[in-house]
């Protein structure tokens, strides 16, 4: 269950009170803006496109810009807000411990996406027409925005929802809802206003009321998305297999080396095996070159001997 804005304006007051700074700002921008938690944490306020109206990095990448009220403005430069002072789950470990604090009940949320999804509820609930409701949310279907009203209790509400999500879009655009869960609170009628006049100076495509996006052209929206996807599909695809070929010719260039070192490996083998094999024969032809030096001298000797013999038995 969502709180109420009595409840959150408690919560605001205790995390301005005894949190960070940069907490109190994350939950203006989640609570006023309805930025969702990494868009909050990412926020810059030098990024400043026209009056009200800022340029923020969305989900999966994708640039969009958002109105923001001044008096969130305000307060952030009050409270020397930079980007990424802080990191979401910091964040949500905070609320959790402040809920428990507060001694809210179990069965009312209170984490960063809580934020968002009341910021969307209440302007819902104040009338604001689902394609305009889906710019400012920054949701690439408009079914993800209808999800916002599928849990509302007032029975014509669902009846519209059900249809947007079967994408049986009704003729007529959804009226401002007459009968309100109990715990929520009505905006001004006018609030959703800002926000599409807002957009209609930097030519966002947000249709009037009378004149709500249809099922066709969101069909030929999508188409022209996945054609572009399927392009850079291709690209990565040719990628791809340029990069499996690379591999597999590195992947044969290594095979080579290892069969080159191998083979290297046996022919060193090979060549200290003939070194002492060779070092053997030197070493038996040297005991022969001296048992060779040592008969020619005992044959010298015994000449000599049999001269002298001689040279006696002729005297």
């Amino acid at each position: 269950m969502l709180p109420t804005p009595q409840l959150l304006n408690q919560v605001a007051s205790f995390i301005k009170e005894k949190g960070k700074l940069s907490y109190y700002c994350l939950f203006l921008l989640g609570k006023e803006a309805g930025l969702r938690v990494s868009e909050a944490v990412n926020f810059n306020l030098s990024l400043k496109k026209k009056s009200k109206l800022y340029l923020i990095q969305g989900k999966k990448h994708k640039k969009r810009t958002v109105f923001i009220d001044p008096s969130v403005i305000s307060e952030l430069k009050q409270n020397h807000w930079k980007p990424n002072q802080t990191n979401r789950f910091s964040f949500a470990h905070f609320l959790q411990k402040t809920k428990k604090e507060l001694g809210i009940p179990a069965n009312i949320e209170l984490t960063p996406h809580t934020l968002r999804r009341f910021f969307a509820t209440y302007q819902a609930n104040s009338g604001m027409p689902l394609p305009i409701l889906q710019k400012v949310l920054g949701h690439s279907s408009i079914r993800t925005t209808a999800l916002y009203w599928k849990g509302t209790n007032d029975p014509k509400e669902k009846v519209i929802s059900d249809k947007w999500l079967s994408g049986k879009i009704p003729k007529e655009p959804p009226k401002p809802i007459e009968n309100k869960p109990q715990e929520l609170t009505k905006l001004p009628e006018n609030n959703w206003k800002i926000f599409l006049n807002i957009h209609q100076e930097i030519n966002i495509f947000i249709s009037e009321p009378s004149k709500n996006l249809t099922l066709d052209k969101e069909k030929e929206l999508l188409k022209v998305a996945f054609g572009e996807q399927r392009e850079q599909n291709k690209l990565l695809q040719g990628k791809i297999k340029q990069l499996e070929q690379n591999k597999q010719e590195q992947e044969q260039i290594i095979t080579n080396l290892k069969n080159d070192k191998e083979n290297l490996t046996k022919q060193l083998i090979q060549a200290q095996k003939d070194k002492e094999t060779l070092l053997k024969l030197l070493s038996t032809d040297l005991k022969q070159q001296q048992t060779l030096t040592k008969l020619d001298n005992n044959k010298q000797e015994l000449h000599q001997q049999l001269i002298a013999q001689i040279e006696i038995k002729l005297k």
